[in-house]
């Protein structure tokens, strides 16, 4: 089965969209990885939660079982809840706890590309910080990255990515997102 990795802001995402979309995605066979955020990621868990979906999710949390590591802006409560029902998690995803939160965090993250084909974000006007590095580490690693904003709003550039690539209208299950493609960079000889 195919993977996709789907996450994005905390504040602002467009959470209907996201159950909206998790629900054609699940339809259409896909396996779901997620981080441990309030927000989409928290919108995906519960999502795939009503629709008994938990074998086609692992969630990759930045803290322990017992809470410790999370953070003000862990859906921890709903972590836990999807363990309890049969949901994969892989808790500590990002490292020890000795490790930085942020260092943490950007290693969850690439935990949670792993094995994934495509990067689907949802985000709020503007993006945010955490799912515009996201989106350029899975672009890094070749991986097919989509964003739809709230609003409607053009995404904003990836961090790192200025000017090697350009957005272009990529609608997917009906919803109007936005695919990342790579600049062709000319030869000279």
């Amino acid at each position: 089965m195919n993977k996709i990795l789907i996450g994005g802001s905390r504040v602002g995402a467009p959470l209907p969209v996201v159950r909206s979309f998790v629900a054609q995605v699940l339809k259409s066979g896909f396996q779901l990885h997620v981080g441990c955020a309030v927000g989409a990621d928290q919108a995906v868990i519960e999502a795939c939660l009503v629709l008994g979906a938990a074998s086609a999710l692992s969630v990759f949390a930045v803290g322990a079982p017992g809470g410790a590591g999370f953070w003000s802006g862990s859906a921890c409560s709903a972590v836990r809840q999807a363990s309890a029902r049969g949901v994969s998690v892989q808790w500590l995803a990002g490292g020890e706890l000795e490790i930085p939160l942020v260092a943490r965090l950007a290693m969850r993250s690439r935990r949670a590309m792993a094995g994934c084909s495509a990067a689907v974000f949802f985000c709020a006007p503007g993006g945010s910080k955490g799912s515009l590095t996201a989106a350029s580490v899975a672009v890094a690693q070749g991986l097919n990255v989509f964003m739809v904003c709230s609003g409607g709003q053009f995404p904003p550039e990836l961090p790192g990515l200025a000017g090697a690539g350009v957005w272009v209208p990529a609608p997917l299950f009906g919803i109007p997102f936005w695919q990342w493609v790579a600049s062709q960079i000319p030869t000279l000889f």
